[in-house]
Parts: structure tokens; C-alpha cells; sequence
């Protein structure tokens, strides 16, 4: 055999890089239990101003890492749907070990890019986005996709730390805990450093989207957003409604 039978493309070779998050999830879950701060009465008010959430309303957790606010909610409210995404499998495990110790089966987690979510997420009522956009590449792919899954008339809440020198902690201390006892040779996917939005580009990145309503806050550590689309005009709801009708009848 000619050694050209047997040539392989390089992509097909290469393996993914590592993630620190697989590598080092016991000490991320550490950080969001005791070091971030707990926005679960923000998001409560924000996503449902108008009091508790109607029975089997949809609340997705994206980068939802141990499952934090997607246990919380779902606790707080039991008749809520609570769904986590994250790409991280030992992340996810924590999730759901952490759900089923609250003996919570109204919360549920799967794998699932951002960029990319699962369409099984759908009909989406809600969003929820914490500290996210700190690592993650292309953010504005994020937004188009929140955007994009949300119901008409669904709301999400976005948080994102504006300390740059305590938001970096972790993600420096994961980066050092990886070195024992020793290093993928492609090295991990995450940057070396988080990076933190100036108000400018948060806002800027918030409006890239038509949202129908938008707000967006500051205090000492955080820049908050609550956005909320459009709602459906009724005359095309009904008229979608019709046909949907019509043609179970058919």
C-alpha cells in the first residue's frame, strides 16, 4: 500500500481542544456557590414582573454550569419548566445531581452550545445569562440565538461582572490548577483571561438585537440587561392560530 492510500485530512487528526471547565469543574461549582454573587431575586422580578410564573412556563439557563439558578427557580417556583445548558459533561453531572438531591423534576439539563441551542429547548418563555460573555467567543452569535429562541413577547436577563481584576480571579486560578499534573498538548479552549465588557460595548452588544423593550442597569460590580421581544400583533397570531387549526382538521 501506497502511503497516498492512507492520507488523512489534518482536520480529521486534530482533537478538540480541552475544556478548563471539564478539567477543573469542582472548582468553578466551588466559585458560583460561594464567590459570584446570587442574582435569583433579580431574575425573578425581571423575568416575571407581573408576580409568580404561570404553570409550565419555560425558563432556559444558558451556560448554565452547576445548574444554579435553574435548581433555584425551579424550587422557588413548582410549577415552572427550569432547562440548563453547557457544554461542559461534569458541569452538567453536578446539574443534575444537584437537581435530583431538591427532588426537583420540574428542572432538566442538557448538552448545548450557545451559539447553537438545542431546538428542543423551544417554545422559550424566558432567558437567563450570567457571567457568560466573560469567556464565551462570537457573543453576538449568543444574542442572535437568545433572541431567536425566546417567544414573542419572552423576556431574558443578562449579568455581566464589571470588575475586571476580581472577575479574572477564577478563571486565572483554573488556568494554574490545570497545570497539575500536567497539560493537554492542545492546550484548553478558554482564554487565558476573562474578559470584561465596558459599558459602551455591553450596551452595544444588548442592542444588536430588535428587542421591543430593553433595560439596562449598573451598580459597583455588575451591568445588568432585561430585554423582552416583541410581542406577536394578535391578527397574526390568530390568523397562525387558523391555520394550525385548519390543517389538524385537513
Amino acid at each position: 500500500m501506497e502511503s497516498t492510500d492512507c492520507n488523512v485530512p489534518p482536520q480529521a487528526l486534530a482533537h478538540p481542544p480541552e475544556s478548563l471547565f471539564e478539567r477543573c469543574s469542582w472548582f468553578y461549582a466551588l466559585c458560583r456557590e460561594y464567590l459570584f454573587r446570587d442574582h435569583t431575586q433579580e431574575i425573578a422580578r425581571s423575568l416575571f414582573p407581573d408576580g409568580p410564573p404561570a404553570d409550565g412556563t419555560h425558563v432556559v439557563e444558558v451556560g448554565c454550569g452547576p445548574g444554579f439558578y435553574s435548581c433555584r427557580l425551579a424550587e422557588e417556583f413548582p410549577g415552572l419548566r427550569a432547562t440548563g445548558v453547557d457544554l461542559s459533561d461534569k458541569l452538567l453531572l453536578r446539574a443534575k445531581t444537584r437537581a435530583r438531591r431538591r427532588s426537583l423534576p420540574n428542572c432538566e439539563f442538557h448538552h448545548g452550545d450557545a451559539r447553537a441551542l438545542p431546538e428542543l429547548l423551544h417554545p422559550v418563555d424566558a432567558i437567563i445569562v450570567s457571567r457568560l460573555f466573560l469567556i464565551v467567543p462570537a457573543r453576538e452569535a449568543v444574542v442572535q440565538e437568545i433572541f431567536r429562541v425566546l417567544k414573542p413577547g419572552g423576556r431574558c436577563f443578562i449579568a455581566e461582572p464589571t470588575s475586571g481584576f476580581r472577575t479574572r480571579i477564577p478563571l486565572s486560578c483554573m488556568w494554574i490548577l490545570s497545570k497539575f499534573p500536567y497539560t493537554p498538548a492542545g492546550g484548553y479552549r478558554e482564554p487565558h483571561q476573562a474578559e470584561v465588557m465596558s459599558r459602551t460595548d455591553f450596551s452595544n452588544l444588548i442592542y444588536s438585537q430588535a428587542w421591543g423593550h430593553v433595560e439596562i442597569e449598573y451598580d459597583g460590580w455588575y451591568q445588568y440587561a432585561v430585554c423582552q421581544k416583541r410581542a406577536e400583533p394578535q391578527g397574526v397570531a390568530a390568523l397562525e392560530r387558523k391555520a394550525r387549526l385548519d390543517g389538524n382538521a385537513a
